[in-house]
């Protein structure tokens, strides 16, 4: 004779090789099962009316004569009566709240959801009491667990997840109030028992991964705002920042350069000059500061160089005292100007950005 727990093995694993379904099905279906052998019926009995309840929660099933267990425990400790009448509906007539699953009570209205996502589309589940305090505890557990395991893929369902966890809070407030369930063997209900509440949701994977995709995007946007040189840019992010230094450098060179043709005098030229050589150097503070990724390093390299010797050379214009060293120094200063232009341009292209144009 084997007792209530071997027995409850036994029709566990048969249910869920015949049966299948969710975890709350399958425990609902192996209550049912149990039951029938305690009270003493066959083994037939007891796979009937675990293949109605599962019917009744919305599983298919195969037939009720497709198979039947090869060997069943005995008879053990008590199992709640079959039911037999039809429970009273929630709230009718002043009547107490009966729980929908197994007809308990105290029972409470209470709305359990759980959301899915699935990257590009998302699957969002209600249920709806009233419950009793297992029930609804084995169902939040349930739903809150499968919320948090797989709520988070999808760039909606991102949001959509702490939100249904939240609305569930109410839930569990309610369900969490209520005594602890009395089953009244003249309400017929969908199971003969309430739920078994299951492992504690700190037990269940769901908080965990929940936790480590939180932990995932707060770390990502951590390090994107302290990411001062762009690692973690994309091209247009790259694109934008070098177009920004650019036209800044433009603007003060465009500038320099009208008060530069505007000077009668050598003398007057050596202000805007030495301001063109700054602009460059801070253009080239800002590209060195630049996470470059592997294939733009070059051209980046390439172009902060130019930047350098443009720099020495307007610097060593605006040291001219005389025209003929003026104009000299003016030649070399234009050869590297234009060094500086292709440069600007290399990168550019290669970033896919437009870039303003100095004039002089």
């Amino acid at each position: 004779m084997m007792d209530q727990d071997q027995a409850r093995k036994f029709w566990t694993n048969w249910v869920r090789r015949e049966i299948g379904g969710n975890d709350l099905v399958q425990e609902a279906a192996v209550g049912a099962a149990v039951n029938e052998i305690v009270q003493g019926r066959d083994n037939q009995a007891a796979a009937d009316a675990a293949r109605r309840t599962a019917q009744s929660l919305g599983v298919g099933v195969p037939p009720m004569n497709a198979s039947s267990p090869s060997s069943a425990p005995t008879r053990g400790v008590p199992f709640p009566a079959p039911v037999v009448a039809r429970a009273t509906p929630a709230g009718q007539d002043g009547q107490p709240l009966v729980c929908k699953l197994c007809g308990s009570t105290p029972a409470a209205n209470a709305t359990i959801h759980e959301h899915n996502g699935r990257l590009i589309w998302m699957v969002h589940k209600t249920t709806r009491g009233p419950f009793c305090r297992d029930c609804g505890t084995a169902l939040l557990r349930h739903h809150q667990n499968s919320t948090l395991f797989q709520g988070w893929f999808g760039i909606f369902s991102f949001f959509i997840t702490p939100i249904t966890l939240l609305l569930n809070l109410n839930a569990w407030r309610k369900i969490k109030a209520l005594g602890s369930p009395q089953r009244d063997p003249s309400v017929e209900s969908k199971i003969p028992a309430p739920l078994a509440p299951g492992k504690p949701l700190l037990s269940r994977p769901g908080p965990y991964v929940g936790g480590v995709v939180v932990a995932a995007v707060i770390a990502f946007v951590v390090v994107k705002s302290v990411d001062s040189g762009g690692c973690l840019d994309n091209r247009t992010d790259l694109g934008n920042r070098m177009t920004r230094l650019h036209n800044e450098f433009v603007q003060t060179y465009n500038t320099d350069f009208k008060t530069i043709n505007a000077c009668q005098s050598v003398e007057c030229e050596t202000v805007p000059k030495r301001h063109i050589a700054a602009a460059l150097k801070t253009y080239n503070d800002g590209l060195s500061a630049i996470c470059w990724p592997d294939k733009d390093r070059a051209d980046a390299t390439a172009l902060i160089n130019a930047n350098t010797a443009m720099a020495d050379a307007y610097t060593t214009w605006a040291t001219a005292t005389t025209d003929a060293d003026d104009q000299s120094l003016q030649n070399a200063a234009e050869a590297q100007d234009t060094r500086e232009s292709t440069a600007d341009e290399t990168l550019a292209r290669d970033l896919g950005v437009p870039s303003a144009t100095a004039t002089t």
